[in-house]
């Protein structure tokens, strides 16, 4: 008993390090339960045992004497804890018990809680060819543990190492019809994190930068922003839109001029811009940059960043300060609260949640999947990515799902999109009575649509597509009375037509389909909310 004490001793779990980061990270006494109907409980006390109700049934997480916890030191418990709560900001608190239990399960079979001994344990399920469902639901959270910590620091610097997304790619998933797309295709950033970044600066662009036509108004606008903008906020925005949309690592960030900013095309209608983007590491076959179209709005706010700090096209586009890993890290944090809904900056601000951490590293990686999700080659991967080899670029492309598993995803049929309230993408429900003023009309599926909602927005001109997409905007005020069946309807109809001709012409990745279905979705989320409403 005490040899065994002893070697318990020698080769603990975590490295002093890692206990020290366990000890000074504040866990909550409570987090929000986003989605939680009028049925559920709202928040989740996180003092003893963990005991909500979610979803229509009662669950608990037993810390104190539970089987799986009860044999875990004080500070692996604590991690346990610290992971879980980060899976329920990020995911639905339905199966958070599910998650807890397998992430304590992973860290009691292993020596070591770093990024090694959590790849070999992922490695070692996916080997087992007697494994059951049991062990694939352990592959995924201890997946989710396992990119939590890293986007964390918890592990030790892995400068020097290769990006951990880059190893995930070595590792196959094991298939299982019970989890159907969610774990094959891998996103590692939600879709909704995706469309607050696009409309955000979608936002930005049609405020800062309006369609002035005279040079008087120009350089009248120009002294305007210069007083009311914070040229910080606005090195943020374009460091996230050019992260988001290019993948970007911090390194290139650091190598970008003001001169690789290129306006292709300019005319009354809009500009084309393109952004030159330099190698990550040094090659001896690549010498020129790459050049990848970037979108009209966030090649103007770059070129309006340019022009408010008085910078050349020889200058650093970005302060070196800001283009290393951490201020990139923070910048994307600090952009994506600004983007987020007001309900989401009061919880913040009342430090009663905290907004999932996303990483470069993690933005990278989502443009790779996407293409591949999209039938791009390892080669035009490797281009737009800036990589000077095809090795990571074929990996994206393997782990690429089956087409039935992407037409799944397309079609949006999974009844747990209908439960998704993650975020609440749309202002407060009115009644039509009580609007006084612009209501939105739009046509969807060959058919009119007027009694949808109104219209906050305070510029007179629309930046997105009116109708359309309303749902997924913060200045829609959807109508408690509106015709949104209707409207759901039409979008079915005009997925089913892209879907046929997807089918008749061998199609295998419509661009539409994607679309349509998020806006789908939205119409969803905006009904569900009525429904609660009314409920109450």
């Amino acid at each position: 008993m005490q040899g065994s004490t002893q070697t318990e001793q020698l080769s603990p779990l975590l490295t002093p390090e890692q206990k020290a980061w366990v000890n000074s990270t504040i866990l909550p006494t409570q987090v929000f339960l986003k989605g939680a109907t009028e049925f559920d409980d709202q928040w989740l006390n996180l003092k003893g045992d963990w005991r909500f109700r979610f979803s229509g049934a009662n669950r608990s997480i037993p810390f104190v004497n539970g089987k799986h916890f009860n044999s875990l030191k004080p500070e692996i418990l604590k991690l346990v804890k610290l992971v879980s709560v980060e899976y329920i900001k990020e995911n639905s608190a339905s199966v958070v018990d599910d998650a807890a239990r397998y992430i304590a399960i992973t860290f009691s079979q292993v020596d070591a809680i770093t990024r090694e001994s959590l790849l070999s344990k992922l490695r070692s399920i996916v080997a087992n060819p007697e494994r059951n469902h049991s062990d694939i639901s352990q592959f995924y959270f201890t997946l989710f543990c396992l990119r939590v910590l890293d986007r964390k620091d918890f592990f030790e610097s892995s400068d020097e190492k290769a990006d951990l997304e880059e190893l995930l790619l070595e590792v196959p998933r094991p298939r299982n019809g019970n989890w159907g797309v969610y774990q094959n295709l891998d996103n590692v950033i939600p879709s909704e994190v995706c469309h607050m970044i696009e409309s955000g600066i979608q936002r930005w662009a049609s405020k800062l930068t309006p369609q002035l036509k005279t040079k008087e108004e120009k350089i009248a606008h120009l002294h305007t922003i210069k007083e009311m903008i914070n040229l910080d906020k606005l090195s943020d925005c374009v460091i996230t839109g050019i992260v988001y949309y290019v993948g970007m690592r911090p390194v290139q960030l650091g190598k970008t001029a003001c001169g690789d900013i290129v306006v292709d095309t300019q005319n009354e209608n809009g500009n084309r811009f393109s952004i030159l983007v330099p190698y990550a590491k040094k090659s001896k076959l690549t010498i020129d940059r790459i050049r990848v179209a970037i979108p009209d709005e966030l090649g103007k706010l770059i070129l309006l960043y340019k022009r408010l700090k008085g910078l050349s096209d020889e200058d650093s586009l970005l302060p070196k300060k800001s283009t290393s890993i951490k201020p990139v890290n923070d910048a994307i944090k600090r952009m994506l609260l600004l983007f987020s809904p007001d309900e989401i900056k009061k919880a913040v601000a009342e430090e009663d949640y905290e907004l999932p951490s996303y990483t470069a590293s993690l933005f990278r990686h989502n443009v790779g999947h996407s293409m591949a999700m999209n039938g791009a080659s390892a080669t035009e991967i490797a281009y737009i990515l800036g990589q000077s080899s095809l090795v990571v670029a074929e990996r994206y492309v393997a782990a690429t799902p089956d087409i039935a598993d992407i037409r799944e995803q397309a079609l949006g049929r999974n009844p747990v999109f209908k439960n998704m309230l993650i975020l609440m993408m749309t202002g407060d429900v009115v009644h039509s009575s009580e609007w006084k003023g612009r209501k939105v009309a739009c046509t969807i599926g060959e058919r009119l649509h007027c009694h949808m909602g109104g219209c906050s927005y305070e510029e007179s001109a629309c930046p997105f597509s009116q109708g359309r997409a309303c749902y997924g905007c913060l200045y829609f005020r959807p109508f408690s009375d509106g015709h949104h069946e209707a409207v759901l309807s039409s979008f079915n109809d005009e997925i089913d037509s892209i879907r046929n001709v997807a089918d008749d012409t061998n199609t295998k990745n419509h661009p539409l389909l994607v679309e349509l279905t998020r806006c789908k979705q939205n119409v969803m989320r905006v009904i569900a909310r009525i429904q609660i409403i009314e409920e109450k």
